[in-house]
């Protein structure tokens, strides 16, 4: 894999983390011990982000790779991610859902 794909995917699970500490400290205050779902969130957000990598470099190495499974089996594990959170309560699945965002948040907030 290549070392700037590598610092790059490192930084962003850092602002990752620190984002979901974040809104878990803010969020303590309006529903207690559900903010630990944003942890679940965050955790699914550090995992989808390893699978873009990893199919990132299978698309450098191997060019008749076929995308659209990468795309299915990483909202697969979304969506199962969201079903736990789901299973809880409505505010599981809010706060689940949060910190899944965390992914997007971490890479716009990244610089080029």
């Amino acid at each position: 894999m290549n070392s700037e794909l590598k610092e790059k995917i490192k930084e962003i699970i850092i602002k990752i983390m620190i984002l979901s500490i974040i809104e878990f400290l803010i969020s303590l205050y309006f529903f207690r011990l559900e903010s630990l779902f944003i942890f679940l969130g965050s955790l699914g957000a550090i995992l989808g982000i390893l699978m873009i990598s990893e199919e990132i470099n299978t698309l450098l190495t191997k060019p008749k790779r076929n995308i659209f499974k990468g795309y299915l089996v990483r909202y697969i594990f979304f969506g199962i991610i969201l079903l736990i959170g789901s299973l809880f309560s409505i505010n599981g699945l809010f706060l689940t859902f949060l910190g899944l965002l965390n992914m997007k948040f971490a890479a716009l907030i990244s610089p080029k």
